[in-house]
């Protein structure tokens, strides 16, 4: 409480009402305090009969009638200009009458006091007047009193009477001195006013920009914080149906023993993460690009999974052609095992002469039974390979169908897909081969094992890079929340600096 009462009180007096209201109090009480003076100094002659009684009422009277007009006009207004106007005219009167009944003494002093009242109100001209006043009625006073004989029979009323005027010379100089002092003070002070309110001006046009700035960009990253959210979501699903695909060649890709390799360049891979820019501006252009890359790559992805799909599809026609070949093998291998039974049984006829005839057929009979089982090795083998077709097929069907829902697929293993279509179709006419070359079946099935190897470890490439691009986004993402906030407390004090200076 008492510290807001100094606080409120601490520039009161800059205000000019509060500086009269002030001054007027002063100068009310020590003109009465002068008047008083006059009245005991008259009522002390007149108790020592040195003055007339009339003289003596008759100032008394007067002088309660100005303190009593002083006393209303400070009453009615506190901070007129007049009251020291109606005030310095009346105890000059007061001043005279009295003077014109004392000696010279008490008007020197009367004088001087009179004077300095004039002081506090710091005004050039009115002091110049008031003194200018006051010394033509001390030069009245001293005149009546030396046509009296009172004055100018004492040296020492003569030094006084200089005295008094050097020391009204002294005062008003120093009044002059003190308003020069007073004004330059008061005319640096409000300079200084005037330059800390530019000074704030301009920083109020300043945080006005900067908060219509962050305003913006605070609407800005809420759009890339959006953006960026959706597409760490998107790469999060199209991660894991790559890796569901992944997942699905893995288990084709077993029977080669090759699948480890392709791990363990996966987990180096994914420990060779780059670090997000520190720079804001830099991480959005690289998000950006990131984002164009990754339109690139997924529309990359779409064709080739297609490929793959076309080329799995052939795979599966040549598997059945080489099934139907099998089977016309074993149907030609069990009309030659029927032949050979009648060979041996017309050579059972024959007796002795067909013997030989017999043994023939019995080896005839041998190849035809090697040759169904080895066909049907064939058909197993290729019955296996049109199963493990179809589950790649089904497998890059669901990976075609997730990307397609998600709009945005990954296109950076476009060059290995073709490569992979190459190799397919040099699959291809290996199969047709096995019409002719029975041996040419194994190596037209380890070309396909390779092929599959090669399409595990261009899946296990993107799954890395879908990955790091969902890294990517969410640092992004941890990033961008991190300069909203940043940009919301500029704003915020912005905000403030602005309440402040309303």
């Amino acid at each position: 409480m008492n510290m807001n009462i100094k606080e409120n009180n601490k520039y009161r007096y800059t205000d000019t009402a509060e500086r009269n209201i002030r001054m007027n109090r002063f100068y009310i009480i020590a003109s009465s305090l002068l008047a008083i003076v006059f009245l005991f100094y008259l009522w002390l002659k007149l108790v020592n009969h040195n003055i007339a009684p009339i003289v003596t009422y008759a100032n008394t009277i007067l002088i309660a009638v100005f303190c009593v007009v002083n006393a209303v006009t400070h009453l009615r207004n506190k901070a007129t200009r007049l009251l020291k106007v109606f005030a310095t005219i009346e105890i000059g009167i007061e001043y005279l009458l009295v003077g014109l009944q004392t000696d010279a003494s008490f008007i020197h002093y009367a004088l001087i006091a009179i004077f300095i009242l004039q002081i506090p109100y710091y005004e050039k001209k009115s002091l110049k007047k008031t003194a200018l006043g006051l010394f033509v009625l001390y030069l009245i006073v001293m005149i009546v009193q030396a046509a009296k004989g009172i004055y100018g029979q004492d040296v020492n009323a003569v030094c006084s009477t200089l005295l008094v005027f050097l020391i009204g010379i002294i005062i008003l100089e120093t009044g002059k001195i003190t308003i020069l002092f007073n004004n330059d003070a008061i005319g640096s002070s409000r300079e200084e006013h005037n330059h800390v309110k530019e000074v704030l001006d301009n920083v109020l046009d300043v945080s006005q920009t900067v908060h219509q700035e962050t305003t913006k960009t605070t609407d800005l990253m809420n759009q890339l914080v959006q953006t960026t959210e959706s597409v760490a979501n998107s790469m999060q699903e199209i991660s894991s149906a790559t890796n569901m695909t992944a997942t699905s060649i893995e288990e084709q890709s077993q029977m080669t023993g090759t699948i480890q390799n392709a791990i363990e360049q996966t987990g180096h891979i994914s420990e060779q993460m780059v670090q997000i820019a520190e720079d804001s501006n830099e991480s959005i252009r690289k998000n950006m690009a990131a984002m164009e890359d990754l339109k690139q790559q997924s529309a990359m992805i779409k064709d080739t999974n297609h490929s793959v799909t076309d080329a799995m599809e052939k795979l599966q026609e040549k598997t059945k052609e080489v099934e139907e070949i099998a089977g016309s093998i074993m149907a030609i291998s069990g009309q030659t095992n029927l032949l050979a039974l009648n060979a041996s049984i017309e050579s059972a006829r024959a007796g002795e002469a067909g013997r030989g005839f017999a043994v023939v057929a019995q080896q005839i009979r041998q190849l035809a039974e090697q040759t169904k089982s080895f066909t049907e090795e064939i058909t197993k083998i290729t019955n296996e390979l049109n199963a493990n077709a179809n589950m790649v097929v089904n497998t890059i069907s669901g990976s075609i169908e997730a990307t397609e829902q998600q709009g945005e697929k990954i296109l950076a293993a476009s060059e290995t897909f073709e490569q992979l279509n190459k190799n397919m179709e040099a699959l291809a006419s290996q199969v047709e081969e096995v019409n002719h070359h029975i041996l040419g079946l194994s190596e037209s099935n380890n070309k396909i094992m390779e092929n599959i190897s090669q399409l595990s470890a261009v899946t296990e490439e993107v799954t890395a890079n879908a990955e790091q691009v969902h890294t990517m986004s969410q640092n992004n993402l941890d990033y961008a929340e991190q300069v909203k906030t940043a940009v919301e407390h500029i704003r915020s004090t912005t905000d403030e600096m602005g309440t402040q200076e309303g």
